[in-house]
């Protein structure tokens, strides 16, 4: 036997909410390459210590260079991070041996096997 009910089919906001992350990826991507074709004037970096020399368009050199700039800041904000945490020592959590201060306050670990399922008979009648 057939349902009665026709499916609904998806609302379109469903659909383009499942593939967000593409069309994000698709948004960014467009836009860089308008940046890049945007700026289509030549450049040549001169790299430093004469190690080498790159000719390019400066849409591309922007973007490489905005690239390194950001790779260089997670970089040393990693280094910094590592130091801080080299120089303040161990925290207080690592010190801490032993069990919590709630442990006393909490039932032992076996407690639900220890108890019967529910209340006993006996206990229902006194009850009455």
């Amino acid at each position: 036997m057939t349902t009665p009910y026709k499916r609904r089919r998806p609302a379109l906001a469903s659909r383009v909410w499942a593939y967000r992350h593409v069309l994000v990826a698709a948004l960014v991507l467009g836009v860089l390459g308008w940046f890049c074709w945007a700026n289509r004037a030549s450049a040549t970096v001169m790299l430093p210590f004469g190690l080498g020399k790159i000719e390019s368009t400066l849409g591309i050199v922007i973007l490489l260079s905005g690239l390194f700039g950001s790779l260089a800041t997670a970089l040393v904000f990693g280094v910094i991070l590592a130091f801080r945490k080299l120089r303040s020592g161990p925290s207080s959590a690592d010190e801490e041996e032993g069990p919590s201060p709630l442990a006393d306050d909490r039932p032992p670990a076996d407690y639900a096997s220890k108890i019967g399922e529910g209340r006993s008979a006996d206990a229902w009648s006194r009850d009455l």
